[in-house]
């Protein structure tokens, strides 16, 4: 994948295309990527038991779902919109670089 920890995405398409957020998990054998504040899911939960410890909170919980990479694009830092990488080589060193302006993404 194309898409790292930290990289800022926005969505292309889904409930939440336009939205801009920040990645903070890859889930790679499932070609998926959590952003920042984008596909929020509730999960009810049972109170747990814990043997005398403080017991887990019951209630609704709101957590972001993995979202497919193919759904999701780079902002590039220099332009501010979403585009296509290459990757380009030097001295043994791959770095990401924006298609329409050039800008490195390191």
């Amino acid at each position: 994948m194309n898409i790292r920890k930290g990289d800022t995405v926005e969505i292309v398409s889904g409930n939440d295309a336009g939205r801009r957020g920040e990645v903070l998990q890859l889930v790679p054998d499932r070609h998926g990527v959590v952003v920042e504040g984008a596909n929020v899911r509730k999960k009810h939960q049972k109170q747990q038991e814990t043997g005398g410890q403080r017991p887990l909170s019951a209630g609704m919980i709101e957590f972001e779902a993995p979202i497919h990479v193919s759904n999701v694009m780079l902002v590039c830092p220099k332009c501010d919109i979403s585009v296509r990488t290459s990757i380009k080589r030097d001295k043994g060193q791959k770095t990401r670089v924006c298609k329409k302006c050039g800008a490195s993404f390191e």
